[in-house]
This record gives structure tokens, C-alpha cells and sequence, in this order.
């Protein structure tokens, strides 16, 4: 009598089994792994009190920030990074921070390049192709000056990923579509200039660039499907907040918040209120 009981509960433990695999999975797919990523925007780094403030800083503020990041335990990651964790499901370290610098300022080479070496630490630079040649070597000026021997040779140390910030769209309206403009010439013209740079940037570093940087901050209607045509796979914002990145999900790599370090602040302070916010 037990060998027919037990007989008869293996046949429905079976049929339990066949008929649950069309409800639901035996063994469920593991949840895709999620991410929480800060990124700072940084533009000069200078010690001409002139351009102190919200679009510059001092070496000495800049060296604290990646003091901290260091004693605190947080890894530099670049945009590449970010698309392989979503992308291709590569991990990312524990507390991940991108640090992102708009324009191509001189200082970058100057100031920024030394600490990156000093605290083995990797920034993004989002440059202006149009102004990449006009290198004068002085710091004292706000507007870029990177020249491209000095973008080949960052790039190489592997400590620097370049992307795109527009050829020559960093003027008043920034990329966004201009008053009385058409949907479709708006979207030529910016696909010309994006194009145009990502043609430079490449020739000079040998890669073309993953991500494009707002200049200004300016989005409009139509602008992302532009960088998917031209295989641009993210886009950075000038909005503050936490990034949360989920693998497989590749709509969340566009218009990813940067949080701006302004003079007299910290990456501390933006960090500690990041954290208290959730934002």
C-alpha cells in the first residue's frame, strides 16, 4: 500500500511539474542587476579669480574633491563603462562616480590630468570640435583651448575618455531647434555638426565617441533620435539627481543627470545631499 501512495504522489509531483512550467518559470531568471551612479559636471579649473565661481573652480578645490572620493572609497568610471553595465550586463565597482568636464578647457591638461595620474582616477571630457584647435597654452582664459595633440595624448594615457559636445552648437541656443526652424532641417543641422565631431574626435583618439553632452543644457523635441541615428548610445543633461541604471535597459543611458560643482562647494556636500534626497 505505501509503494502505491508513493507511486501515485511521484506521478503528481511530475504532473505538477510539466503543467508549472507553462504558468511559471521552475527555476525564475535572475532580476536584472541595478546601479546608482552620481555623475559631477565640471567645466575650468583656474586660479584667475575672474572665472571663479559657477562655472569654475581652483586646483585646490578640485584636488580636495578627488581626496575625498579616494579616502571614501568611491571608483571613477567613464560613460563606456555605464553602456557595458547596461548593455552587455558588465559589472560595475562598488560606489561608482563619473566626473565629467564640458568644454575642452586648457586646464584640463594643466591641472586636471596631474591629479588624475596622482589619485589613479579617470575623467570624461566633452569637447567642442570647432575650438579644439585654437590651443594659445594660457589658463587665464574661460574659453577652451585644448589643442589636439594634447586630446591625442590624454586619451592614450587611458585615464581620460573623450565625447561629443557639439561641433560649434555651444553658442545661445546650445543644440536646441531654433525659433521658426523646421523639425527636419533642426534635425539635419544637428546630425551635421554631431557628425562632424565625431569624425574629429575619432581621428584624434582613435575611437568614436559613445555619449553627447548638452551644451547648455538645451534639449528639444527630435534631438535623441539624432544620436541613435549616429549610434550615439547616451546622453548627459545638465538636471541634478542619482542616476539608477538597470541592465537591459538602454533608454535609461539618455539624459543622465550631472549634478555642476560650483566654486565654494564640494563633491562631499553634492554627494551627502544626493544621498539624503534619493534623488
Amino acid at each position: 500500500m505505501r509503494k502505491i501512495f508513493a507511486g501515485i504522489a511521484m506521478i503528481a509531483i511530475i504532473l505538477l511539474m510539466a503543467t508549472s512550467a507553462y504558468a511559471w518559470p521552475l527555476f525564475p531568471e535572475k532580476a536584472p542587476a541595478t546601479a546608482e551612479v552620481p555623475i559631477i559636471m565640471y567645466h575650468l579649473v583656474t586660479n584667475n579669480p575672474k572665472y571663479i565661481g559657477k562655472w569654475g573652480i581652483t586646483p585646490e578645490e578640485l584636488e580636495a574633491d578627488l581626496r575625498y572620493l579616494k579616502e571614501n572609497g568611491y571608483t571613477t568610471v567613464v560613460m563606456d563603462d555605464l553602456v557595458r553595465f547596461v548593455e552587455k550586463n558588465r559589472p560595475l565597482p562598488n560606489k561608482p562616480i563619473v566626473l565629467t568636464f564640458d568644454d575642452g578647457c586648457f586646464s584640463d591638461h594643466r591641472y586636471l590630468f596631474p591629479m588624475l595620474k596622482e589619485f589613479k582616477m579617470k575623467a570624461v571630457l566633452s569637447i567642442l570640435g570647432a575650438e579644439t584647435n585654437e590651443y594659445t597654452g594660457n589658463d587665464s582664459l574661460k574659453k577652451p583651448h585644448l589643442g589636439g595633440e594634447q586630446v591625442t595624448e590624454l586619451s592614450k594615457s587611458g585615464l581620460v575618455e573623450f565625447q561629443n559636445h557639439s561641433f560649434s552648437l555651444h553658442g545661445k541656443a546650445g543644440s536646441g531647434r531654433l525659433k521658426g526652424e523646421s523639425a527636419e532641417k533642426y534635425q539635419g543641422r544637428l546630425k551635421a555638426d554631431l557628425a562632424k565631431n565625431q569624425a574629429l574626435i575619432k581621428e584624434l583618439t582613435g575611437k568614436a565617441p559613445t555619449t553627447f553632452t548638452y551644451p547648455l543644457g538645451i534639449i528639444s523635441k527630435g534631438s535623441e533620435d539624432v544620436l541613435k541615428e549616429l549610434g550615439i548610445k547616451a546622453s548627459l543633461s545638465c538636471y541634478c539627481g542619482m542616476n539608477k541604471l538597470t541592465q537591459g535597459d538602454s533608454e535609461g543611458l539618455f539624459l543622465l543627470k550631472r549634478c555642476n560643482r560650483v566654486a565654494g562647494d564640494s563633491v562631499e556636500s553634492i554627494l551627502k545631499r544626493l544621498d539624503a534626497t534619493g534623488n
